[in-house]
């Protein structure tokens, strides 16, 4: 097992001293993937690769691809991780790599590399980054560096000593800083963690005792020599980050937000609005997503993403990968299309070898050919109570119920008529990646522009994914992007604010509690997205925020959240006919997805224009008194908004 790199050293390495230190770097790698590697420097990790504004993403995807079949002497992967499962969707490339070949594959093809090399018009110009190793003398630098940076951290975490000078004496620049933490990821693959140690600094400084910087600069040296023979790459990458995990964001609540009143008052018929449900799965089993008196359900198509990365993916045209793909999504539960015979699997298999040599091609997805795998009977059962928890407290109906399963406890959702799409990308351990949700999210816009009118209105994304400051500007990671395109195109986005709100502090002193500012996650960071924290389901005014909700402002100093809504004990239903309690930003976002969808259903000529419809329910929100960045614009009142237009 390799030796585990502390983050703290990752990021003194990488960025200085605690009290000297700017959350800046110009490398590709973003900072979640070099503490990732660290802490597992000898795994394949999940990386999203962003291209160059002006190329497609397919081109660099096909880029990689390449790279990673034809260099030499790459270490030998895993029997369970072979493939590196390169795909890509618009703007994003995925592709599930180790350190060695990140560096040797990707950095070449970025701009940064490209930038780097000498400008030396009448020989082939070498990288600068190749300066410190092939030859002897580069060898000897690339030690000195190691050293300099090695006693600067032993000097910082031994004695809080702020010493981090190079063998010159002067500061190290942040290409050394790039080449030593790389070199210490390369050589801790190939070491036994014997010793242990208990508190952050001790784990700190049993690396750097171990750490040798002959041994570390060999390491980068080897590296070198086969950079410098790997060839030459156009430069068509612009950044690396992690394909990150996303989380669940966890009856009274409907007349709280006076949506009853509403109801009644304006006649409100949601028969004609369409919502997506991003999460784990609905239950279409489930009584209360019925229709009046049985005639048929609302949830109109169910989607399984989950496997989406296999579908897309460009190893998809070597024969052996693809046919065991095929065999893997050919296994999905309640999949529509029938197990075919030998002549339906050919079929299928082209249709995924069409898929990745769409990316040779330049050519965008072609969803027509997706579809087949990832269509699934909504009665499919989902893998956790989340999505149709959430689903329920946007669209139950209780007349949809059988009245001998009635009782005091089953009430109607915001919207008890609305039709539901069901997107499921939350898997058996109520984590994905952000590549799957992107995929989702540009599926949407594919439906409503290929049907030439709104298929789906809206959007509902309870989902959590921590926001890391040292990579991506706040609001422009590659989920909130894309979110921001999905509002663009006319669609009502809403996201849970995360429950990042509480949090336990680790600190030389010791263990402590604490709110926590700044604390929003993405994709509720995206400025179009009406982001939703969560108060008490009928008192509101007397308990203000949930201790739990992610408070604002953002990163970048916007406000949010940018309301709240019930969010502690909701009681909607559970799969297999059950109802239950759950609490979290995630049950208040569909509380304002039922509230959207409402005024959309009303006054029609709000279908298309987000933007009026987050202004109309922020400008009329109940002020709790709370902070403007715990509460935003207030408590979702969608009375008033109706009586707003």
């Amino acid at each position: 097992m390799a030796i585990e790199i502390p983050s703290s050293l990752v990021e003194f390495i990488l960025l200085g001293p605690t009290d000297d230190r700017r959350q800046l770097q110009d490398s590709p790698i973003l900072g979640d993937v070099w503490v990732a590697f660290a802490r597992e420097p000898d795994a394949c990790l999940d990386l999203l690769i962003t291209p160059r504004m002006t190329l497609p993403a397919g081109q660099v995807a096909d880029g990689i691809e390449k790279r990673f079949s034809s260099l030499k002497g790459l270490a030998a992967r895993p029997a369970h991780d072979k493939d590196p499962s390169i795909a890509y969707l618009q703007g994003i490339v995925a592709a599930r790599l180790n350190f060695e070949e990140l560096l040797r594959i990707v950095i070449p093809m970025t701009q940064w590399w490209d930038d780097r090399r000498a400008k030396d018009k009448k020989k082939k110009p070498p990288h600068e980054l190749l300066r410190y190793g092939p030859g002897k003398e580069g060898e000897n630098k690339t030690k000195r560096v190691v050293q300099a940076a090695l006693d600067s951290a032993i000097k910082h975490f031994a004695a809080n000593v702020l010493p981090a000078s190079s063998e010159e004496g002067k500061p190290l620049t942040a290409l050394d800083r790039y080449v030593v933490l790389a070199g210490l990821i390369l050589w801790a693959r190939h070491q036994d963690a014997r010793e242990t140690a208990v508190g952050a600094t001790d784990k700190v400084l049993l690396v750097l005792k171990a750490a040798k910087a002959g041994a570390v600069a060999k390491e980068l040296h080897g590296l070198f020599l086969k950079v410098s023979k790997d060839g030459e790459s156009k430069p068509v990458a612009w950044q690396i980050s992690l394909n990150r995990t996303a989380s669940p964001a966890l009856t009274k609540s409907v007349p709280a937000v006076k949506a009853d009143a509403a109801k009644f008052l304006f006649k409100v018929d949601c028969s004609a609005i369409t919502w997506a449900v991003i999460d784990s799965g609905i239950d279409g089993t489930h009584p209360a997503f019925g229709k009046a008196r049985g005639a048929g359900v609302r949830i109109t198509k169910s989607f399984d993403f989950t496997n989406f990365r296999k579908i897309v993916s460009l190893s998809n045209s070597r024969k052996e990968i693809r046919e065991a793909n095929l065999r893997e999504l050919l296994a999905l539960r309640g999949l529509l299309i029938k197990q075919p015979n030998a002549k339906g699997r050919s079929e299928l298999g082209k249709n995924l070898e069409d898929l990745a040599q769409d990316a040779q091609a330049r050519g965008s997805v072609h969803w027509d050919l997706v579809m087949p795998f990832v269509e699934i009977d909504p009665k499919t059962p989902p893998v956790s109570n989340h999505g149709t928890h959430v689903a329920g407290i946007l669209g139950a109906s209780r007349d949809a119920v059988p009245p001998a399963d009635r009782n005091d406890d089953i009430a109607d959702g915001m919207c008890p008529d609305i039709n539901l799409y069901d997107f499921r990308i939350l898997g058996p351990s109520i984590k994905d990646t952000e590549f799957a949700i992107i995929a989702v999210l540009q599926y949407i816009r594919h439906l409503n522009d290929r049907d030439n009118y709104f298929s789906i209105h809206g959007a509902n994304l309870s989902l959590s994914i921590p926001h890391d400051v040292r990579n991506f500007a706040c609001g422009s990671t590659p989920i909130c992007t894309e979110c921001e395109r999905l509002s663009s195109s006319g669609v009502v986005v809403v996201a849970a604010a995360g429950n990042h709100g509480h949090k336990s502090f680790e600190t030389k002193e010791g263990a402590y509690e604490g709110y926590a500012a700044f604390s929003i996650t993405d994709p509720g960071n995206a400025d179009a997205v009406i982001t939703v924290g969560a108060t008490h389901r009928n008192w509101p005014h007397t308990y203000g925020v949930s201790f739990f909700s992610s408070r604002g402002p953002t990163g970048d100093g916007r406000l949010k959240p940018d309301l709240v809504a019930p969010g502690e004990r909701i009681r909607a239903p559970f799969p297999g006919n059950q109802w239950g309690d759950l609490d979290g930003t995630s049950m208040a976002a569909p509380h304002v997805s039922g509230a959207a969808a409402m005024l959309l259903a009303r006054y029609s000529e709000l279908i298309g224009h987000p933007a009026r419809v987050k202004r109309i329910l922020c400008e009329t929100a109940t002020d709790l008194s709370r902070e403007r960045s715990f509460q935003g614009h207030g408590m979702l009142d969608v009375l008033r908004a109706f009586q707003s237009i």
